[in-house]
């Protein structure tokens, strides 16, 4: 299955490729992604395979941020503390 994913809108971007990682961790197949950019329209693909759906997540997750901002959302951020509260 191939999906199309445009860069130029990450809210869509992220929706789409939420729904390949479910695919993948679901147990299906390869998936193929075409990523299209810029105003020439350039095109890419990558194949995601079961094997490595942490990598389609990392991406996820930037297509998300990218989206947080362009919404004038702040971006998550994860921050571990040292010691105790007493």
């Amino acid at each position: 299955m191939t999906i199309g994913v445009d860069e130029a809108d990450p809210c869509a971007a992220a929706a789409s490729l939420r729904q390949v990682y479910l695919r993948l961790v679901a147990g299906e197949g390869a998936m193929e992604v075409r990523f299209r950019a810029g105003s020439n329209g350039v095109e890419r693909a990558v194949t995601y395979q079961r094997a490595h759906p942490d990598r389609l997540l990392a991406v996820i997750r930037g297509f998300e941020e990218q989206c947080a901002r362009q919404q004038g959302q702040r971006p998550r951020r994860f921050a571990l503390a040292t010691g105790g509260v007493r």
